[in-house]
């Protein structure tokens, strides 16, 4: 059995945000040490992992734990569809009493997926991802996705930089 919960979130697949497209040019130093001319790129992870949207609460927990992430992007049909994060599953385990096995991921990801671009920069990627309370911002090109950043990635990079 299977259990769909009911989607709450809107129809958009997703949403790509940006406050500018250019980022200036300015001496070295200026742009190692200012979060607003880094680009993402420079501190995002590459390697995200995807779940199809029919897959169940459970994949999405053991991929998570296996690989030790916080979140799996949701695919419908090879195309963004969504995101599942730890946040989510913990509250869905806490107000269902359902097994994790049969709650499919196309009714529990959130949606419109958030993005944003590789060049744009680490301060303008924190906007949205204050904005929107998020802490998990899929990084878009060519409506794929080909990173990941995190409140973590902006708080190493801002510790150590």
């Amino acid at each position: 059995m299977v259990t769909a919960l009911e989607n709450h979130h809107g129809d958009i697949p997703y949403k790509i945000l940006s406050r500018t497209d250019y980022v200036s040019k300015e001496d070295l130093f200026e742009v190692i040490f200012r979060p607003d001319l880094v680009t993402i790129a420079s501190v995002m992870t590459w390697n995200v992992i995807t779940l199809d949207h029919t897959k169940t609460a459970y994949d999405a927990a053991s991929i998570m734990k296996e690989k030790r992430i916080g979140s799996v992007i949701v695919t419908a049909y090879g195309k963004p569809f969504g995101i599942v994060t730890e946040k989510d599953l913990t509250h869905i385990s806490a107000l269902l009493d359902v097994s994790p096995k049969s709650l499919i991921l196309s009714y529990l990801a959130s949606r419109p997926l958030i993005c944003a671009r590789p060049t744009q920069t680490i301060q303008e990627a924190a906007d949205i991802m204050g904005e929107y309370n998020i802490d998990h911002l899929p990084i878009l090109e060519k409506d794929k996705i080909v990173g990941m950043i995190t409140t973590r990635d902006i708080a190493m990079y801002l510790l150590y930089a």
